[in-house]
């Protein structure tokens, strides 16, 4: 049986893209460094997409103070961002050169210089991620044979598949040696393609490829991510509303099936993609609780559950932190 962690309801309060998806330690002062009111030095900014209709940009936010900065300003879709390991660049997706599908850029932390690092007029990539050394980079592409698994180098040489086809695959997570990448896929029936079962979650050896079930709940189990000192995973499950809800796995549990889990999240409400702080104390995680997804934190437990964005004419997604 999961483990629940009671936590109080803040104030107020998945996934924007593409018709085809289904779902710092930054210091900038002056030059832009974001100061915490209370012990633990410079606060990074949040980095996330966010919707408006059908057009999808980049965004920061502080925080401590809720201060938000939109990065990109296109008319159709920047999004599934990611700090570089120095803070100094983010990782993104785009159409905006007019591809029908989107493909991997880089940008400056103000959204200048954007540098595209793939150029597949056949795929779509999606949700690129730094690995822990800063010079790999995982992401899933989708084509017509379906949703794979990618790793390239950070210059966006040496592409390689690592994994799928699946009928639909996303968020690859790193483990902190770099060795693995972590992601959630629905498998395809082996006789006729499509899709079988409910998305779990997976990982894949990056060297010899070897792909093992991790987290196999009654589903669907989407959205891993790990804290950052590598010893837990989070990720996104039906709840006992049947809404998403967000649980911690133990790095050194064998057990797959999420029974021994911690529900940090118990709403009857949608709540995924909990990302941590650069402290490990506190996560950012996506709710509509309050009718609109917007952006939360809370404490690494699960308590002080509180409202960071009010913004009712967007849908905020994927922050990093």
């Amino acid at each position: 049986m999961r483990t629940t962690v009671t936590a109080g309801r803040p104030g107020r309060h998945r996934t924007s893209g593409p018709s085809a998806r289904v779902a710092l330690c930054a210091l900038i002062a002056v030059a832009g460094s974001v100061f915490a009111c209370g012990g633990g030095g410079p606060r990074a900014l949040i980095v996330y997409e966010a919707a408006r209709g059908e057009t999808v940009n980049v965004y920061t936010i502080d925080p401590s103070s809720g201060a938000t900065t939109q990065i990109t300003h296109g008319t159709k879709f920047d999004g599934n961002p990611a700090w570089s390991l120095d803070r100094r660049r983010i990782i993104f997706v785009s159409n905006r050169d007019g591809q029908a599908q989107t493909d991997i850029y880089t940008m400056d932390r103000s959204g200048g210089d954007a540098r595209p690092l793939t150029d597949t007029p056949d795929a779509g990539e999606y949700s690129p991620r730094y690995s822990p050394d800063g010079k790999t980079v995982a992401y899933v592409r989708q084509s017509t044979d379906g949703w794979t698994v990618w790793r390239m180098d950070a210059d966006g040489t040496h592409q390689r598949q690592l994994a799928g086809p699946y009928s639909f695959a996303e968020f690859p997570s790193w483990t902190r040696d770099g060795r693995e990448v972590y992601f959630s896929a629905i498998e395809k029936d082996e006789g006729t393609g499509q899709a079988y079962g409910n998305a779990h979650i997976y990982s894949v050896d990056v060297a010899t490829l070897q792909v093992r079930v991790r987290i196999a709940t009654k589903g669907p189990d989407v959205c891993p991510h790990f804290s950052r000192d590598g010893t837990r995973l989070t990720y996104a499950a039906p709840g006992p509303s049947g809404k998403l809800n967000i649980f911690a796995h133990n790095m050194s549990d064998p057990d797959t099936s999420g029974a021994h889990d911690v529900a940090l999240t118990t709403t009857d409400a949608r709540d995924d993609y909990a990302n941590a702080s650069p402290d490990d104390r506190t996560m950012v995680f996506i709710s509509d609780r309050d009718g609109n997804p917007d952006l939360y934190l809370m404490d690494r437990d699960g308590s002080h559950q509180r409202r960071l964005s009010d913004t009712p004419d967007l849908r905020e997604n994927v922050p990093d932190w």
